[in-house]
């Protein structure tokens, strides 16, 4: 199965998302035409993403797919924000450097956070500063600051 895409209402903005066989591949904030693949909505992505949104889904469970993120330290920083942190729950750029086996990589792991191809699914949002302000986001700070509050999280 090739890629399909569609664009997805959301409180911060229209997305359009990206499915290949092996799960999302991308998500783009900015409502962008993706280069590859054809317009085919996934329902059971859709949905989940939906119940999210409306505050009703904690934990996904569609495949994420990061294949194309082939820096290793990179990659492992995504997988370890998606599998250890939870809904509700926020770390700080240094803290998530010592849980994927790097301590003192901040600045690497904000690298990996402003280039994540699947924000919301991998919750880069929940990734805060030293003293927990908001920091940066690959989106804009007010879509991050609104996927905390979904989430019930209030940050300065």
């Amino acid at each position: 199965m090739e890629a399909r895409w569609w664009r997805q209402a959301s409180p911060v903005g229209e997305l359009t998302v990206v499915a290949g066989p092996d799960g999302v591949r991308r998500i783009l904030m900015d409502g962008a035409t993706p280069a590859d693949g054809d317009p085919e909505r996934d329902d059971a992505i859709a949905c989940e993403l939906d119940e999210y949104f409306a505050g009703d889904r904690i934990r996904f469970t569609v495949p994420v797919d990061l294949d194309g993120v082939t820096a290793p330290f990179r990659r492992r920083v995504l997988e370890t924000l998606r599998d250890d942190v939870a809904y509700g729950e926020t770390v700080a750029y240094g803290e998530l450097a010592v849980m994927a086996g790097r301590p003192g990589a901040a600045r690497a792991v904000g690298s990996a956070m402003a280039t994540c191809p699947v924000p919301i699914l991998v919750p880069c949002h929940r990734v805060l500063a030293a003293g927990g302000s908001l920091g940066g986001y690959g989106g804009k700070l007010e879509h991050k600051r609104l996927l905390l509050a979904i989430e019930g999280v209030e940050v300065r």
